[in-house]
């Protein structure tokens, strides 16, 4: 098999994983700020009074406009390689509208590609022309497609509360494969030699625009929330033009619409023991339609996900200080399947730590995730990847929208 070489060089290369070099690049996952300590769930809530903005049917809860932060540092290590991911995973913003209804705004990158790897020169000599030569070659790409959504969020009654998200997907994406030609021949001692006859470079730009819909219920019941989801992105454009040898010559605009880029199911359970403490479980599913492969990167199809989440929570609350209102110690797990043919399996299990610090009436909070994960695979002659994510999440809160009562005007 060849082998890869990856070239990791910090924050130029911020996302430089296996799973980048997927069709349509590496999910961005930490979206939810509080919640991925708990075992990244993302269907339910693990703070007090306050809604995860990834988990759509949970934001009514948010009384006031607050603005929130998700920010992730990543170690990402394979073999001997180590390399640092920095980004932004979520910018959001929820206004209530009333009691019980908030109107959320969101971006964040959605999926993102980031690689350049090298192959070694290859020891088989092609005879063309009379000529010996040999090859090597080099494949670049950065960049991906991000979701700017608009959500709506309601509490009908007691038992029941539901979201619905419309999402409007942009980005680009820049690729470079280039090929290096060598003539081989021997000088006069019989030594063989190596020299670089001619360089052939195709570099290809892609640009993205697509839709999504999202739809998410909760049902409430004693202490026990029941939460489901559905998620489908499609129609989804993408439109492609190459540059042969050195940007000389162009080739004509091709255009591909993908009815349905993928489609993505989850199921949640939440288990309230007591004010203070409780238990969280999820199991996630995402299918990606097979793309044509000229519209991929490196021709690799994106791998379907199974996901199975397991969290816990526990508030320290503190009444009698305004200022002070409660910290949440959150642990838990989860464990990832990958799969794009029988033959391919990345498996992935992480440990999660995180904690969160509400003050201000609940209008403010800091919270701090630490998920220390191992992915199991044999792909391209490489055997795992360890990484440790650090997430820093930030939701500063006013009073903007808020309805005053008839007391309080007085």
């Amino acid at each position: 098999m060849i082998h890869l070489f990856f070239i990791f060089s910090g924050f130029l290369l911020s996302q430089s994983s296996i799973l980048s070099i997927n069709g349509f690049g590496e999910t961005n996952n930490y979206q939810n700020l509080a919640s991925c300590g708990a075992g990244d769930i993302e269907l339910l809530s693990t703070s007090i009074g306050v809604g995860n903005p990834s988990g759509i049917a949970t934001i009514w809860q948010n009384r006031n406009t607050s603005l929130r932060i998700s920010n992730q540092l990543q170690r990402l290590s394979i073999s001997s390689l180590n390399t640092i991911r920095n980004n932004i995973d979520l910018l959001s913003v929820s206004f209530p509208i009333s009691n019980y209804k908030v109107f959320q705004i969101a971006i964040n990158p959605e999926q993102w590609s980031q690689y350049s790897i090298h192959e070694i020169l290859s020891s088989e000599v092609i005879e063309f022309n009379n000529n010996n030569h040999l090859y090597e070659t080099r494949y670049y790409g950065r960049g991906g497609y991000s979701n700017f959504s608009t959500t709506f969020s309601q509490k009908i009654n007691e038992k029941f509360s539901f979201g619905i998200s419309l999402k409007n997907y942009f980005g680009n994406k820049f690729q470079s494969d280039s090929t290096y030609i060598y003539d081989v021949s021997m000088d006069y001692n019989g030594e063989q030699l190596v020299n670089l006859n001619s360089l052939i470079v195709t570099n290809t730009t892609f640009n993205y625009h697509g839709y999504g819909l999202r739809i998410d219920g909760i049902y409430y019941k004693d202490k026990i929330d029941i939460g489901i989801s559905y998620s489908y992105s499609g129609p989804f454009n993408i439109k492609q033009k190459k540059y042969f040898t050195n940007n000389l010559i162009q080739s004509d605009e091709l255009k591909h619409t993908i009815s349905n880029l993928n489609r993505q199911f989850i199921i949640g359970f939440k288990n309230k023991i007591n004010k203070k403490f409780g238990i969280l479980a999820e199991f996630k599913l995402k299918k990606w339609e097979n793309i044509d492969n000229e519209f991929l990167t490196l021709k690799s199809q994106n791998y379907d996900q199974k996901k199975i989440s397991i969290g816990s929570y526990y508030h320290f609350l503190n009444i009698d200080n305004k200022f002070f209102d409660s910290v949440t110690i959150r642990f838990g797990s989860y464990y990832k399947t990958y799969e794009l043919i029988s033959t391919t399996h990345v498996k992935d299990f992480a440990i999660t730590f995180g904690s969160g610090f509400r003050y201000n009436n609940r209008l403010n909070s800091i919270d701090l995730n630490l998920i220390y994960g191992h992915r199991f695979f044999d792909l391209y002659d490489v055997q795992g990847e360890k990484y440790i994510d650090l997430i820093i999440g930030i939701e500063v809160g006013e009073k903007w929208f808020k309805r005053k009562t008839v007391k309080e005007l007085k």
